[in-house]
């Protein structure tokens, strides 16, 4: 009777996240995944074509961990309060989750790729679904730009305090959502 593998591929994925979050992208090489997994590096081939096919994986795993987590984190909402809970919950998911934000920031190498497009589209899709009055929000797709270069900015550039970059960032938020309401409300 054949031995059944105990290794499948959400396993090395598993392990290529928890390798990047523990040690960062740099540490994560076949070899070094490998001698993880307790196999040898050609097994890994069996998994994944290469590194950059492994990357792809884990940004796609994580892109769909945090479609799920931004569902369960606006149910209920609406109004500019789903807006900015949508945008603190990805602010606070980049921040924090090392493995996709030091593949994301780093995308321009998989940005062609078809599976992260699709990922970051149905993100993108759950938030046209906000009940946010689309005359007050400037654009979704200006907001989620904004997101992302400030988490760019909290994680790589400004030396803040948490307070600080908390505030700063929300500053941020109201100008790009506040100028529609200040204009109609002086109609």
């Amino acid at each position: 009777m054949a031995k059944k593998r105990a290794l499948d591929r959400s396993k090395v994925i598993d392990q290529a996240i928890t390798i990047i979050s523990e040690k960062g992208l740099s540490e994560l090489t076949m070899p070094a995944l490998a001698k993880a997994l307790g196999i040898r590096s050609q097994s890994l081939y069996h998994y994944v074509a290469n590194r950059n096919d492994l990357l792809v994986l884990v940004c796609v795993n994580r892109l769909q961990v945090l479609r799920q987590h931004l569902t369960k984190k606006i149910i209920g909402h609406s109004g500019l309060d789903a807006l900015f809970r949508f945008a603190d919950e990805i602010r606070d998911f980049l921040l924090h989750d090392k493995a996709i934000s030091s593949i994301y920031y780093g995308l321009n190498e998989y940005v062609q790729n078809e599976q992260i497009r699709e990922e970051v589209l149905k993100i993108v899709d759950l938030g046209e679904k906000l009940d946010v009055g689309k005359k007050n929000v400037v654009s979704l797709h200006s907001l989620l730009g904004a997101v992302l270069g400030y988490v760019f900015l909290d994680r790589y550039v400004i030396d803040e305090t948490e307070k600080e970059a908390d505030d700063n960032y929300h500053e941020m938020l109201l100008r790009l959502v506040a100028p529609k309401l200040q204009v109609e409300g002086t109609k």
